[in-house]
């Protein structure tokens, strides 16, 4: 055995050379691996753990052709050695009971076997399960499983590291000489454990993981295998995301187990030191270290404090994932170890420290850093681990960011703040008036108590002040008649010294008041004397204080004497003697107080800061950034649950999304108002439905009338889905019936609430319109004008049924004549002439509800006319003064005004779509008459009949078909031209209700120096407004009329009115109006504010809608960008963006929206250039791009302004330029080469070309000279000979470029509208209504 020498190889190819160590002489065929093996295995049952040395050779053929075996083989050849290894650690075992018979060749022996043993075992086991991990991975890939076949090849891991750690915990280095295992032996061992880890099954195995940190224990305790552990883990986790999570919890194991905490520092330097080496550049390995670090410290924050000190300096590096990890780290220890209360003093700086190195990088330069910061002071505040010292300052830093830039910034801040007020130390109820008004009422009580104790402790003083004047004459003479004597100390002054050395110091100054009290000055004196000399306060004093001694100890012994802090510890336990007193219960009520006072300020300050956070949190609702807009909306529910004060603000304002088309957006807005308002905490039916329906109801009467229309969305879509279910329904009923004990105005509330779920089911009002009409048309309604046109609205909704005109059955309708309408009437006849207050609501209502459901609304509204102007008359003639009372003039305007907007509504709608519905009933009788006649000649005929009969048959009845289409398109176009007919001349013109009354409108327009007021006029011109509607004659009549009105009227409020349906009449009737509109422009240059916002949205409105050119004076509207008012700024720069979106619109009307620019004198260079350079950000469009080139060139020759030129340059450098642009920018150079002398205009053009030359935009064109300066454009190069394929001639070619450039666009767009237009034939109906289409328009 002594010429037997075992090297263990780096690489197995190295036991195939010859040398003088151990090598391989027999490596197997193949074919032969089989029965060797059962050979080898015979050995093995007869020799034990030394059958290696013979059969080495044989395992090692299967390691070689590892590649080529069948996995069973190479299976039976694991099991072989493992039973082998098992036996060589029995042998281990007994050899080792005897350490005393080892000679040095059994030692050799055994080094060799052991290192044969082992070498080939765990190289055998490495193979297997790299096999098993491969075809793992293939199966996962096709998502296939694993078969039973292939379940009987996996080893078991766990023995195989039982055994290898049996045989590590032996003494195995006394075999070796000198007795140190060898590093090679401790690799092969380490690397199963390795191998084992790298398999991402793994993280499953527990057990396995607990086995392989066993055994890494064992190489690093007795092998000092620390070191290579920690590089090759760091390795491996670079590499493996599954170990981020395994080694953390090894590393706890390896702690608790073997006490490697020094391996923790080392891991940890490993872990971070490779990531400040900008040669590795691998932000993977770094956020997986990143991501060890983090779990290390969660699950040994203690050892992690020391730790942090050496990571800080890893904060001011440049890799954001490690700062991030750092911070983690901290974040973790003071949640895990420094979130305490009983924590000692060094532990709080320690955690002080943390916690401002936390708040200093809330302002780092990456804004994943800010983010994560953010991130982790929420979790320090859900955990509790703030202290309130430093609450305010972190949550006021963490609002400020609710503005950050980065937009994952801001989300975690806004989820920060919702933490901070979710997860408060204060209250669940944080009314912030409350809160104020309590702080004020325990400061005013605090505030008399403190007084008391304050005038008691005054005149305590004053009486220890007059004792001590008493005492202190014969004080002074006793220290001067001490200080007189000998100084020499004899033997008696020695032990009175000893004894005073006796009393504790913190006792002298107690014992010296007690002499003074009693009189003994003398035994003061000395026990002062000794005292200063020995005790270091009294030192301080005397070296403080340079006077004569006798007046040194008078001071000092008056100090003892009255002791303010003394004083006020006596009055704070009861024991203080003498004439003033207070309770201990006294001082125990001043100290409740003062914690209060101190609670409540830190509440009112932590709620001022809420506060401040609810407009920035508004403004995240608006973001484009959804994740912001969620934060937000979970701030709000969180601070209407805790009932924030301001909370309905954003309550509010997260209505306002409802108006989007965002569907994700109005998905969360619904489900925060599901949370807000239907989520209860009572387990009761009724109590939670009654608790739904207050909150409901309160929504109801706060939210402003601008969001009534978004809230009714939600409502409907909860009733739709059954979110509101039936007992819901019922108690707003109740409310409404007032069954239950209820307001006027809650009961108001829950009409609105019925009618918004009436319309999500329609059935709600349906079912109980004689139970609304009975209570809201009786006394109730006769009272109550808001309560009758809110029901009105609520039984409105029971006719808005859309008319099917495919259907049979005709529309529900009421008959006239009923007893509702009757009540409503006598209602609206009896209170028209009395001043009520919200009349106008009623009228409204109710002639809405009238038009909707009444089988004959014409009769009944004018009967209600006719009646309140009979009645109108007769007053007049009884009434002395003739004049009539300013509400009566506006009532009557109003009614005439809406039932002619309603009577035309009803017309245009209802009766045209129930007359359509009509001629579909009538042509499906003729069509089934048709049919049945048909089938009885054909049964006369029952012959086969001829091709040509049947051609002639086909023919016939395609004729037939043509005829019946004939038939009802003239149908639709009689109803039509009825329909028609009756609006323009029977209406407002003829001899009806509304036509006879149009001189009183009329009147009232045309004299507005008798009807002055505000209220009268806007009623007038509103109502003469609906009448234009109705009529074109009637429009065209009195267009000029409203228009001179608009001019001329002194009232602000009659101008805005006429402006906003002005919208209406241009959609209606565009011929009449259009060429009124430039007096719409006009308004844009008016002096007041709310003028132009009303011309402005008008205008846009119309552009966006395409009623009205967006060439046709839009270089006006834009002006308005440099508006002082700032929401005009806002509306203009919303419209223009929403313009730029629509085809060519903007770049059609860019460069004479620059001409329009250039002639207003009174703009400056300053906003004419930022109103250029707001246009061309919202140009998008390559091809737009190239374009503009050429038509703000071609400027340069019409103007001889310098300053003209100076801003079409300016104009081009906002342009991007590519390669076609840059080429025509050349190509135009001689447009501009005169002026390149200017320098203005040299830096503009020198600026693009540097810019060109930055972005490599036409490189082989543009070139610099070396100073900067601009080359000479290379020549223009000669045109191909190649025929164009444009049909044009070369001459028309030519010329059409000559063109302008606006008249070019404009024709181009005209075409591109045209093609799009869809060849289908336009209905009898559009052809009826074509009067509303402006001419030559794209379309409506």
């Amino acid at each position: 055995m002594a010429h037997i020498n075992f090297v263990i190889p780096g690489n197995k190819a190295e036991l195939l050379s010859e040398c003088d160590n151990y090598y391989v002489r027999n490596v197997v065929v193949s074919k032969d691996i089989v029965a060797q093996l059962k050979n080898a295995r015979v050995c093995l049952r007869d020799e034990g753990a030394e059958f290696i040395i013979d059969a080495f050779d044989v395992y090692y053929s299967v390691l070689h052709h590892g590649d080529t075996l069948n996995m069973d083989v190479i299976y039976r050849a694991y099991e072989d050695l493992h039973k082998a290894t098992m036996e060589l650690n029995k042998a281990l075992g007994f050899i080792l009971e005897d350490k005393d018979s080892l000679n040095d060749e059994l030692k050799m022996k055994f080094v060799t076997i052991l290192k044969m043993q082992l070498y080939i075992y765990t190289q055998i086991v490495v193979m297997v399960e790299h096999k098993n991990e491969t075809k793992n991975q293939g199966l996962v890939k096709v998502r296939k499983k694993v078969s039973n076949d292939d379940e009987q090849f996996v080893i078991d891991k766990k023995n195989v590291l039982l055994v290898l750690n049996n045989i590590i915990q032996r003494e195995i280095s006394l075999f070796w000489d000198p007795p140190v295992v060898e590093e090679n032996f401790v690799n092969i061992v380490s690397e199963v454990c390795y191998r084992f880890l790298q398999n991402p099954m793994i993280k499953s195995e527990k057990e396995v993981r607990v086995e392989i940190f066993s055994l890494i224990g064992s190489l690093i305790k007795g092998y000092n295998h620390g070191t290579t552990f920690v590089i090759r883990m760091v390795q491996l986790i670079k590499m493996h995301e599954h170990l981020v999570h395994c080694l953390p919890e090894g590393v706890q194991q390896l702690v608790q187990n073997f006490n490697c905490k020094g391996l923790v520092h080392d891991l940890i330097r490993e872990v971070t030191e490779w990531q400040t080496d900008e040669k590795y550049q691998d932000s993977q390995g770094a956020r997986y270290c990143a991501t060890v670090l983090s779990s290390m410290a969660v699950l040994m924050p203690d050892l992690m404090i020391p730790e942090v000190m050496y990571l800080n300096k890893y904060l001011a590096h440049e890799s954001v994932t490690l700062r991030n990890s750092v911070l983690t780290v901290i974040t973790e220890v003071v949640i895990n170890v420094l979130s305490n209360h009983d924590l000692s003093e060094e532990q709080r700086e320690s955690r002080d420290e943390f916690l401002v190195i936390l708040t200093e990088h809330m302002d780092d330069v990456a804004a994943l850093v800010r983010a994560k910061v953010i991130q982790h002071w929420a979790r320090l505040q859900k955990e509790s681990a703030i202290p309130l010292k430093y609450q305010h300052q972190i949550l006021e830093k963490v609002i400020e960011h609710l503005y950050d830039k980065g937009a994952l910034v801001r989300k975690s801040a806004a989820n920060c703040v919702t933490t901070f007020l979710a997860h408060n130390t204060f209250s669940a109820n944080l009314s912030q008036s409350i809160m104020q008004k309590e702080l004020v009422d325990k400061q005013k009580m605090l505030g008399s108590v403190s007084a008391q104790f304050e005038d008691i402790k005054v005149k305590r003083l004053e009486e220890i002040e007059i004792q001590w004047n008493s005492k202190k004459n014969d004080l002074k003479m006793v220290i001067e008649e001490e200080l007189g004597k000998e100084k020499d100390k004899n033997e008696q002054d020695n032990a009175e010294e000893d004894e005073i050395n006796q009393i504790p110091k913190d006792q002298v100054a107690e014992i010296i008041r007690l002499y003074l009290n009693e009189g003994k000055y003398k035994d003061a004196f000395k026990l002062c004397q000794i005292a200063g000399e020995q005790i270091d306060v009294f030192q301080q004093f005397r070296e403080n204080n340079e006077q004569d001694e006798t007046e040194l100890y008078l001071l000092i012994l008056r100090s003892v004497f009255i002791n303010v802090n003394k004083l006020i510890e006596e009055l704070k336990t009861g024991n203080m003697q003498g004439t003033y007193k207070m309770t201990e219960d006294d001082f125990k009520k001043m100290e409740v107080l003062e914690t209060a006072v101190d609670f409540l300020q830190d509440c009112v300050a932590f709620l001022k800061l809420i506060d401040s956070a609810i407009v920035p949190m508004t403004e995240l609702l608006e973001t484009t950034a959804i994740g912001d807009m969620h934060e937000a909306i979970e701030f709000f529910i969180s601070a209407y649950q805790f009932n924030i004060d301001n909370a309905s603000v954003g309550i509010l304002a997260m209505l306002k999304i409802m108006q989007r088309n965002e569907q994700e957006r109005k998905e969360h807005i619904v489900k925060a108002f599901k949370t807000i308002y239907l989520n209860t905490d009572t387990t009761n039916m009724e109590q939670h439905c009654s608790t739904i329906v207050k909150r409901l109801v309160t929504l109801v009467k706060t939210v402003p009338i601008n969001n009534v229309d978004d809230l009714q969305l939600i409502i409907a879509d909860w009733t739709a889905k059954g979110v509101l279910d039936n007992s819901i329904i019922d108690m707003l009923w109740q409310y409404f019936t007032k069954k239950m004990v209820v307001t006027d105005e809650d009961a108001r509330a829950a009409v609105e609430l019925l009618r918004m779920c009436a319309l999500g089911r329609k059935t709600i009002i349906t079912r109980n319109i004689k139970l609304v009409a009975t209570i809201a048309f009786g006394e109730r309604g006769d009272k109550d004008m808001l309560l009758l046109g809110s029901a009105c609205e609520l039984l409105s909704v029971a006719g808005k049924e859309r008319i099917d005109i495919t259907s049979k059955n005709p529309p529900f309708k009421i008959k006239a004549h009923d007893e509702i309408f009757k009540n409503l009437l006598e209602i609206l006849q009896k209170r028209f002439f009395e001043p009520v207050e919200y009349y106008n609501k009623a009228l409204h209502g109710s002639v809405d509800f009238i038009y909707k459901l009444c089988s004959k609304p014409e009769k009944l509204c004018e009967d209600l006319i006719d009646n309140v102007v009979n009645k109108l008359a007769k007053n007049l003639e009884e009434a002395e003064d003739k004049n009539l009372d300013k509400f009566i003039i506006v009532r009557l305007c109003q009614l005439l005004g809406y039932v002619a907007i309603k009577h035309l509504e009803y017309l245009d709608e209802t009766v045209y779509k129930e007359l359509k519905r009509r001629n579909n009933i009538r042509e499906e009788r003729k069509e089934a008459k048709k049919s049945t006649t048909g089938s009885r000649k054909s049964k006369k005929h029952k012959q086969k009949p001829s091709i040509s009969a049947t051609a002639n048959e086909s023919s016939l009845n395609t004729s037939v078909a043509d005829e019946s289409t004939l038939e009802g398109a003239q149908a639709e176009d009689t109803d039509a031209e009825f329909i028609l007919n009756v609006l323009e001349n029977d209406t407002v013109t003829g001899s009806g209700g509304l036509g006879k009354l149009a001189y009183i409108v009329k009147g009232i327009c045309e004299r507005p120096n008798i009807y002055d007021d505000v209220m009268i006029q806007g009623a007038a011109v509103i109502a003469l407004i609906r009448y234009m509607l109705v009529s074109s004659k009637f429009c065209s009549q009195n267009i000029q009329l409203l228009f001179t009105i608009f001019e001329k009227t002194l009232h602000p409020e009659v101008k805005c009115s006429i402006l906003v349906h002005l919208s209406d009449l241009l959609t209606r009737f565009p011929n009449i109006i259009e060429p009124w509109t430039p007096r719409i422009y006009q308004r844009l240059k008016d002096p007041l504010d709310s003028i132009r916002k009303a011309t402005f949205f008008t205008l846009s409105n119309l552009i966006l809608r395409d009623m009205i050119r967006a060439h046709s004076h839009i270089s006006e509207m834009v002006c308005c960008l440099v508006d002082e008012d700032k929401e005009l700024n806002g509306m203009c720069k919303t419209f223009f963006v929403n313009l730029s979106h629509k085809e060519n619109n903007l770049y059609n009307v860019l460069p004479d929206i620059f001409s329009h620019l250039m002639d207003v004198d009174t703009m400056s260079e300053e906003d004419i250039r930022g109103i250029m350079k707001f246009l061309f950000e919202l140009m998008d469009k390559t091809k737009h791009m190239e374009n503009l080139v050429d038509r703000f060139c071609c400027k340069f020759r019409l103007s001889e302004d310098v300053r003209h030129h100076r801003n079409i340059t300016y104009c081009l450098s906002l342009i991007h330029y590519n390669e076609k642009a840059l080429r025509k920018l050349l190509e135009n150079f001689p447009t501009y080469k005169h002026l390149v002398h200017d320098p203005e205009i040299y830096a503009s053009f020198r600026n693009i070309m540097q810019n060109c030359n930055k972005a490599q935009v036409g490189k082989a064109d543009l070139k610099l000279n070396e100073d900067g300066n601009l080359m000479k454009p290379p020549p223009v190069p000669p045109k191909s000979t190649r025929k164009p394929r444009s049909r044009l001639p070369s001459k028309k070619r030519a010329r059409a470029r000559h063109d302008s450039d606006s008249e070019e666009e404009f024709e181009d767009s005209e075409k591109e509208n045209a093609n799009k237009e869809p060849p289908a034939r336009r209905s009898n109906r559009s052809q009826r209504s074509n009067k509303r289409v402006i001419e030559d328009s794209d379309s409506d």
